[in-house]
């Protein structure tokens, strides 16, 4: 008997871990077309013989897109369920990323982009919804910052694929340089349709929508999703910091270092490498210590990093502190929606999920505009002292607000649980 009521949990774990082993694979298929996006585009686009006008305004319309997207997309997973929003947010992203592959015309171009960008926000939106259904409180740290981890190493595995593949494609098939620019990107597009058939392979049950059959809408009151509202617009505070600095690190390397382009991508691409050697090991920390005190961490570190950048002299000494900035933001991220998410009723994951990713949209718009106006009018110094400062305002006053909001949601979900564990009938109250 004993050896049977050990059995369960473990071939349960098995299974939790085979599903999302199998969801891990969709998103980084889905991720293929967008780096091959975001690598050859451009290339692709000079081609043509479009100028950076055309450039950035695909730019802008695959961002406006995306906003366009996240509050619908917030609703549809809500009250249709995680299954179907996967499934349009692939169908959109590939559809978007092909057209854009074969257009040629301005207004074409943009329209392309618009609706790979809402795909893309459809997409990440749904993302936090579906680990929270396939995890439990011991997985969820680990998985959250998995998925991030994987989407950021298979990003240069993409990446450089995507760079060689053009002129394979050339000299296998002779076509010009613009016919194997346009079948690299129908092949990225390619594989986030494999996503699809990936996430089709996961074999759980959705509900038609999220919201569960034995929680009474008011189980939880409903001044939790405002006071996430305010939690989720100081964590938007806190990402205009990175985004202030972010852009600028390229040019900052080149003028304040005198370092040559070659040497910038090296330091770039080390960057992305360790970052997701990184993430790995800050989920395995937030399973033992928490996602909120492992989140702290994190963030107490950022704006010291970037005083030290503005104070640094030397190109050894920047370069240090660069690569630990750098893992900040892709490291938090997944502690982020992981706090968000446990913190939402069930049936409003959905648009939690797209509050938080509006906040990242908005704050790097936002961050991007005022970074590059503050550095045409100062010095990187003073870039890096503003954003340092920033940073810790924002830090404090969210981690206050997080951890008196987590302790009175917890309250509120202990007495939920026992007011329906001694109701009549077998309802019960949600647990993850």
């Amino acid at each position: 008997m004993v050896k049977v009521r050990e059995s369960i949990p473990r071939g349960r774990r098995l299974d939790r871990w085979s599903r999302l082993g199998l969801f891990f694979t969709a998103n980084v298929f889905f991720g293929a077309g967008l780096f091959f996006h975001a690598f050859l585009y451009n290339f692709y686009l000079d081609a043509l013989g479009l100028g950076e006008s055309i450039m950035g305004g695909a730019a802008a319309a695959l961002t406006a897109g995306g906003l366009a997207a996240l509050l619908p997309a917030g609703i549809v997973v809500d009250r249709r369920g995680t299954r179907l929003t996967y499934y349009v947010a692939a169908g959109l992203t590939a559809a978007g990323l092909a057209a854009g592959a074969l257009v040629e015309a301005p207004l074409l171009i943009y329209a392309a982009a618009f609706l790979a960008g809402a795909g893309t926000s459809a997409w990440r939106v749904v993302t936090g919804p579906i680990i929270m259904q396939l995890t439990d409180r011991s997985t969820r740290a680990r998985a959250f910052s998995w998925n991030v981890g994987l989407l950021v190493g298979s990003g240069g595995l993409w990446m450089a694929l995507a760079g060689a593949a053009p002129a394979w494609i050339e000299s296998a098939h002779a076509v010009g340089s613009l016919g194997g620019l346009r079948i690299a990107l129908l092949l990225g597009a390619g594989g986030t349709v494999l996503s699809a058939i990936f996430f089709r392979l996961l074999r759980y049950r959705f509900a038609s929508g999220l919201r569960p059959a034995h929680v009474s809408a008011g189980a939880l009151p409903a001044a939790v999703p405002r006071t996430l509202g305010i939690l989720v617009l100081l964590v938007a505070l806190w990402m205009i910091a990175p985004a202030l600095v972010t852009p600028f690190f390229n040019i900052y390397f080149q003028r304040a270092h005198d370092l040559a382009l070659s040497d910038i991508g090296i330091i770039f691409a080390l960057t992305h490498a360790l970052t997701a050697l990184v993430i790995f090991g800050s989920g395995e920390v937030a399973s033992r210590l928490g996602p909120v005190r492992t989140l702290a961490c994190w963030v107490l570190v950022f704006g010291p990093t970037l005083w030290g950048l503005a104070a640094s002299q030397t190109v050894v000494l920047a370069v240090t502190l660069y690569l630990v900035q750098g893992m900040v933001a892709p490291a938090t991220n997944p502690l982020i929606d992981q706090i968000l998410l446990e913190l939402a009723p069930a049936h409003r994951r959905g648009a939690v999920s797209s509050w938080r990713n509006a906040a990242t949209e908005v704050s790097g718009i936002v961050g991007a505009g005022i970074g590059g106006v503050l550095l045409e009018r100062s010095s990187f110094g003073t870039l890096f002292g503003v954003a340092g400062s920033l940073a810790i305002v924002a830090v404090a006053v969210l981690l206050i607000v997080l951890y008196r909001l987590r302790s009175q949601v917890g309250a509120q979900r202990v007495v939920a649980t026992t007011d329906l564990s001694m109701g009549a009938g077998p309802e019960r109250a949600e647990s993850d």
